[in-house]
């Protein structure tokens, strides 16, 4: 586990040197500690989340994605303790005919999904 905080506006956090861009996957890896802080996201292909992405409870956010995959990792919006104090926003994109895409071995799903076999947590005022 990383001793430090990431956070998806800042290049520097990013292996590639950059913010994931539209139509990209951004991979959140084990052991990352990920604070998804943009205001609008582009589009997204597919978040993949193996560490822990919390959204940054300081800003109206909204990530915009076609698929969600928390696998290994876990997503959280809020806590019990300290709800969500602003608004999040999750938007999926799709379009009916879309191609299938396989997230594992075993799971294959169609488009505007959030696949979770972890943990997921909202918490909101």
């Amino acid at each position: 586990m990383e001793n430090f905080t990431r956070f998806w506006n800042n290049p520097e956090h990013w292996p590639s040197g950059k913010v994931p861009e539209e139509g990209e996957s951004p991979h959140i890896l084990p052991g990352w500690n990920m604070v998804f802080n943009m205001k609008e996201s582009p589009v997204y292909k597919l978040v993949r989340v193996n560490g822990n992405l919390t959204f940054d409870n300081f800003t109206d956010t909204h990530l915009r994605v076609k698929h969600l995959f928390i696998r290994a990792g876990q997503l959280h919006i809020g806590s019990e303790e300290y709800p969500y104090e602003k608004n999040a926003k999750i938007t999926l994109y799709g379009e009916k005919n879309m191609e299938t895409i396989v997230y594992d071995n075993a799971i294959e799903a169609g488009n505007k999904l959030i696949a979770n076999v972890n943990v997921m947590k909202m918490f909101g005022k």
